[in-house]
């Protein structure tokens, strides 16, 4: 049976690539509207379990067969996925993995989710349902925790320190990032956000209401207010003279 690893880039699954990367490959649905350090993270990974367990490993990058991306299926239908229609899972992840599986349908396949522990017993995953795939789930088999996945990663020096704007996933253009993860993507990241604004404005219908991802702020406004709400000065110079007493350019 042909073995392969659901690999999202964060802690769970690259748990699993350095626990099993000795046996199964991995696969990273790639919905084309992904930040950028995802697909550096990508490349780490795989360049870690290659030198610590076999040369061939690869993590297999799928896609959807008819758009290229999330971003120019949005664009065509003028919509943008959201809590009740979340059909960038369906069509960007779920789908392409279960397509390209299909090459293994004689020989069956085994997929390996990376829910932990806790998580097992709030969900079983979020996968498709193809009768020659088993889907297996061998962090909570083996009683790891998130707490556990963040020890091995830290030992391996793989712990992905992302940015507080990548909470909640390596999508850009996410509809469950928060209006304060936004404000820190267009601080920090306004190159990304840009995509996500521009995209915002794109898709709108002229004779209904503006549409907004955050609901009634748009992507322009938060740019606007990111800079004067996301770094609060009486925040953050208490905590500078506290660490310092040579002020915020020494001993840094």
């Amino acid at each position: 049976m042909n073995k392969f690893i659901s690999f999202s880039g964060g802690v769970e699954s690259s748990t699993m690539c350095i626990l099993f990367g000795d046996k199964a490959d991995a696969i990273f649905a790639d919905t084309g509207f992904e930040h950028e350090l995802i697909y550096k993270r990508i490349d780490l990974v795989e360049k870690w379990v290659q030198n610590f367990h076999r040369s061939d490993f690869k993590i297999h990058k799928v896609k959807n067969k008819q758009y290229d991306s999330l971003i120019d299926y949005i664009k065509y239908a003028k919509y943008y996925p959201s809590f009740k229609s979340r059909f960038c899972t369906r069509m960007f992840k779920i789908e392409p993995i279960d397509d390209w599986l299909m090459q293994f349908e004689k020989g069956g396949v085994e997929l390996m989710i990376g829910l932990n522990a806790q998580e097992i017993k709030e969900r079983t995953g979020n996968h498709g349902n193809k009768k020659f795939v088993q889907y297996s789930y061998p962090l909570a088999d083996n009683n790891l925790s998130r707490t556990g996945c963040s020890a091995i990663l830290k030992k391996a020096n793989l712990y992905p320190n992302f940015p507080v704007y990548m909470k909640r996933g390596g999508c850009a253009g996410c509809f469950y990032k928060t209006l304060g993860e936004y404000m820190a993507m267009a601080v920090l990241n306004p190159e990304e956000f840009k995509i996500v604004e521009d995209l915002e404005i794109e898709i709108q219908d002229t004779n209904e209401k503006f549409y907004s991802i955050i609901k009634g702020l748009p992507m322009k406004r938060i740019r606007e207010i990111s800079k004067e709400g996301f770094f609060k000065p009486e925040e953050i110079y208490p905590a500078v003279n506290d660490m310092t007493p040579c002020g915020v350019f020494c001993n840094r």
